[in-house]
């Protein structure tokens, strides 16, 4: 017992705290807690930057929705101006409009910047194709006039002189082509357009501001989160602190000034403070630690097969008891000839096979499926949730599995499986899927093996 209690005595200071470690441990969780705290006020930051991000792309995308309705309207003073009065100043206004200053085409880039996938991007699109398309009448109206007033085409913009005109508007006399110019570009059809241009306009708006608002939410309600968060945080750090100084005292502190008037009185140290217990603790950890690993080890070695480490025939026998037989589907495979293989090959080589099988039918079926070894060169995999409808899938997996085993390239001789299945909807049932799948096994031995049957 003596000999117990030396080790014990020589044992227990390495497991103890020295201050300096104890100093390290408590700045580290200061540190920590205040880098914690950083995080916290850069997130906050960044919540209040998208709140403001937010705010700003709203107030963009109202100015590109503005510019695009601008662009547009000013197309069409242009337009009208022009059939009235003839000036052709006005036609110049209008392509630098369309081709240099492109109001409405970069209203639409800018918007995309920020809301490319989003509802309001889409109706400002519309919008632009509507009016691109009145573009095409605008054109016509134009070409009209010019011919109505007797101008050189020559000096238009190319545009207008691509425009082709009917048979019938060619024939019109002047008076009667500016009529139709007018009516072109203020007539019904035209102001109806020009209002569908504006509603998309609008829609683009009421979907801006929803969306807007929508973001502005999310950031607030985020930021007051953080905010909450830096402020439990904050106190947690005080706590932290007030708790480290009252341990680093009464675990170090006091059991040192104990120790020291102990040695200045040259008297054994005293075995108090922190190290006892975490000696203890470190050894009941330890034995429980292995003591867990032993009993998941029986339990694995329980459930398991020694040579494929598949599922054995226990687990097999209770998954069959447990599972519910109508939604299952049972496959029972044999490798065909095996004891002829452990007698030309030996057992070392068969035993290859049967892991070489293992490993095929473990990879071929989903992880939640049940794939056991049930006897020596026997397998049998449940699969959950499955149904007839599974039939084609089964057979083709067995199919691939033979025909790699059939022709091996890892110097393992040759083999085949013979499967029966049988699922859980099948149809003329026994009381026993197992004796089912059996029976779908000895339809294949009896033609021949190397197939798959199914009940």
């Amino acid at each position: 017992m003596e000999s117990v209690k030396t080790s014990g005595q020589d044992r227990t200071p390495a497991g103890g705290v020295p201050l300096k470690k104890l100093n390290v441990i408590t700045i580290t969780i200061a540190c920590v807690l205040a880098l914690c705290l950083a995080y916290a006020v850069f997130r906050t930051t960044n919540s209040y930057g998208a709140l403001r991000d937010a705010t700003e792309r709203y107030i963009a995308s109202q100015q590109d929705a503005a510019n695009l309705m601008d662009g547009s309207d000013y197309l069409t003073d242009q337009v009208r101006e022009f059939v009235v009065t003839g000036k052709t100043e006005c036609v110049d206004n209008f392509f630098e409009e369309l081709n240099t200053t492109r109001r409405r085409d970069k209203a639409v880039e800018d918007l995309g910047l920020y809301f490319s996938d989003t509802e309001a991007y889409r109706f400002l699109q519309g919008a632009l194709d509507r009016s691109n398309a009145l573009v095409e009448t605008e054109y016509r109206a134009m070409r009209l006039e010019i011919d109505a007033k007797g101008y050189d085409l020559a000096a238009f913009p190319k545009e207008l002189s691509q425009v082709e005109l009917t048979a019938e508007e060619e024939a019109l006399s002047p008076g009667k082509k500016s009529q139709m110019a007018t009516e072109l570009v203020f007539g019904d059809a035209y102001r109806q357009a020009k209002e569908q241009i504006r509603s998309d306009v609008e829609r683009c708006l009421d979907t801006l501001v929803a969306e807007t608002k929508a973001q502005q939410t999310a950031s607030s309600d985020r930021l007051l989160s953080l905010l909450r968060e830096q402020s439990i945080l904050i106190i947690v750090l005080f706590i932290s602190v007030f708790v480290l100084v009252l341990l680093t005292s009464r675990l170090v502190i006091r059991p040192l000034e104990r120790s020291v008037a102990h040695i200045s009185e040259q008297q054994t140290m005293p075995m108090t403070g922190a190290a006892e217990l975490r000696f203890l603790a470190a050894a009941y950890n330890a034995m429980f630690e292995q003591n867990r690993r032993d009993q998941d080890q029986l339990s694995y070695d329980a459930a398991h097969d020694d040579l494929t480490d598949l599922y054995n025939r226990g687990v097999f026998d209770r998954m069959r008891e447990s599972s519910d037989m109508n939604s299952i589907a049972l496959m029972l495979v044999d490798v065909d000839e095996f004891k002829s293989v452990n007698d030309r090959y030996g057992h070392d080589v068969g035993d290859r096979v049967l892991k070489k099988v293992a490993g095929l039918l473990q990879s071929s079926f989903r992880s939640e499926d049940y794939v056991c070894r049930i006897g020596g060169d026997e397998f049998a995999v449940i699969m959950v949730r499955s149904s007839s409808e599974l039939k084609p899938l089964v057979y083709r997996k067995m199919q691939g599995l033979n025909e790699i085993l059939k022709n091996p390239d890892d110097g393992l001789p040759p083999v085949s499986l013979s499967v029966g299945v049988a699922f859980g909807d099948r149809e003329n049932p026994t009381d026993d899927i197992y004796k089912d799948a059996d029976t779908a096994l000895y339809r294949v031995k009896k033609a021949g093996r190397g197939d798959c049957a199914f009940y």
